[in-house]
């Protein structure tokens, strides 16, 4: 944003903003910061943008969403504990500069200032306070210049060389088809906004979907390790199984062995041909001993491969839905078009859950503060209608969420539920209709949704799976969308005709 074009902005916002309470901080990347304002006789919630970023740096009143990573970021956690609840007293422009100070404070307290500079591409926000305005936190920690140490009073940039060569001037008000710099529409801030969303989107809007995807690929490939682990455990554990059978038969010959044999050779009185097997035995221990350890061997096997099967059914579910989060994930990112919404938003908080290693505990769904609108209809949160070709409906979980409300809320024992088999996917739910029977076009039709959207979309034969809601369950501690299979099912294939 060119000199004058921050005038320009500023000049506004100074009108607008003043006596305005900061409700909440965000900040989305390292170099956008989004104040969220309400009061000032405005009516409603005012969102400003502020951008250091290389790309572009500005300030402007925003109505997009966007997306926050799931932990705020140092310098924002720090905004929330001093500016949230202030109330901003100005905003200015320094002449002959491109720095702005927006000044707040809370009741009884100091003046805070936040000090926006968009010098060069080192642009940074800092946070100082009181009226030497003594630097607590700066956004950009790394490239940060020697003044800008933190605890020492704020000190302006050096002054540019009269002869130095500013950028063309209101560039940015002529990108947007405005030629009159003394007639600017109401609808400015709408018209900067409308223009620096697309680019914002385009170099940092997916920037946090792209780290947790990485994550989640990360944690896949870990609980691969892990599954194939227990796997070769439990096969060793197998081997032992039948030792109890190895000492009874060892039992019967104790009193024709001596310590120090390492084999011998028994007879196998539970094999209908009562055929001669071969016994290794540790040398070191007494026949005896050695029996004991058959024993022992057998205890510890049963024992251990009930823990393993228990860790190895939960480590594939946890793989499961790890690649459903990806695909999840890897779809809307695959949308720039997409409006951000308060499902993604949690399916980035779910995705950071599982892959920071902060245990099983998943966000309170119960206590998230939703707009009104939402919490009414909580229960198609994530899900999409449709018609049936036969009066029936049939829902489409988009995403985890979704295909938790459609468990939950929306499914009775009798309807039907589809996934496709051995795919991430989405949930797919049939009602019937009323005093219809069942319709075999229309369990297609609710089939073939669900082989579309999954990741086999784009397999020639594609299995899916069929059963009822009441054949369904949630296993013990599991998270949101996750269920398990209990009863009979049936599959249906989806040939795809691409």
């Amino acid at each position: 944003m060119d000199d004058i074009t921050l005038k320009i902005m500023v000049a506004d916002l100074a009108e607008k903003l003043p006596e305005t309470f900061i409700t909440k901080v965000h900040q989305m990347t390292p170099y956008h910061l989004l104040l969220r304002l309400r009061g000032g006789g405005r009516g409603g919630e005012q969102r400003l943008l502020i951008s250091a970023a290389p790309r572009e740096p500005g300030i402007h009143l925003t109505s997009h969403r966007y997306l926050n990573p799931p932990r705020p970021l140092r310098f924002c956690a720090y905004l929330r504990h001093h500016l949230q609840g202030a109330k901003i007293k100005t905003i200015e422009k320094l002449e002959n500069d491109r720095i702005v100070i927006i000044r707040a404070c809370r009741r009884n307290e100091e003046e805070k200032q936040l000090i926006i500079e968009l010098i060069g591409k080192r642009g940074n926000v800092l946070f100082t306070r009181g009226e030497e305005m003594r630097i607590g936190a700066r956004m950009r920690e790394k490239g940060a210049a020697r003044r800008l140490q933190a605890e020492t009073v704020y000190q302006l940039p050096e002054p540019l060389p009269e002869n130095h060569e500013s950028r063309p001037a209101a560039i940015r008000l002529q990108a947007l088809g405005i030629e009159d710099l003394s007639r600017l529409p109401d609808d400015l801030h709408n018209r900067y906004d409308s223009w620096f969303f697309p680019l914002y989107q385009k170099h940092y809007g997916d920037l946090e979907s792209r780290r947790l995807s990485k994550a989640l690929q990360q944690y896949q490939r870990r609980l691969g390790k892990r599954v194939k682990k227990l796997k070769n455990e439990q096969s060793e554990k197998t081997k032992h199984i039948n030792d109890n059978r190895f000492g009874d038969l060892l039992k019967g010959e104790l009193h024709k062995l001596k310590k120090g044999i390492n084999q011998v050779v028994v007879t196998d009185y539970y094999s209908p041909t009562l055929e001669k097997i071969e016994l290794r035995l540790n040398p070191a221990l007494s026949p005896l001993a050695n029996m004991e350890n058959f024993y022992k061997n057998a205890k510890k096997a049963k024992r251990g491969l009930k823990l393993i099967g228990t860790r190895l059914r939960a480590t594939e579910r946890e793989l499961n839905y790890a690649r459903e989060l990806l695909f999840q994930l890897d779809r809307l990112s695959a949308d720039p078009e997409r409006k951000i919404s308060d499902e993604e938003q949690e399916l980035l908080e779910l995705a950071a859950a599982i892959t920071e290693k902060r245990g099983n505990r998943q966000p309170d769904q119960s206590t998230r503060k939703r707009p009104k609108e939402q919490n009414r209809n909580h229960k198609f949160r994530g899900v999409e209608r449709l018609d049936g070709s036969n009066g029936g409906i049939i829902y489409l979980g988009r995403n985890v969420i979704g295909n938790e409300n459609i468990y939950r809320h929306l499914g009775a024992p009798e309807d039907l539920w589809f996934h496709v088999h051995n795919f991430p996917g989405a949930h797919i739910l049939l009602k019937p209709a009323p005093g219809k029977p069942e319709c075999e076009e229309e369990q297609m039709q609710a089939a073939t949704l669900a082989a579309v959207n999954s990741k086999a979309a784009g397999e020639k034969v594609i299995e899916v799976t069929m059963t009822r809601v009441k054949y369904l369950r949630k296993p013990k501690g599991g998270r949101l969308g996750q269920l398990l299979l209990s009863g009979p099912i049936e599959t249906l294939r989806v040939i795809n005709e691409e």
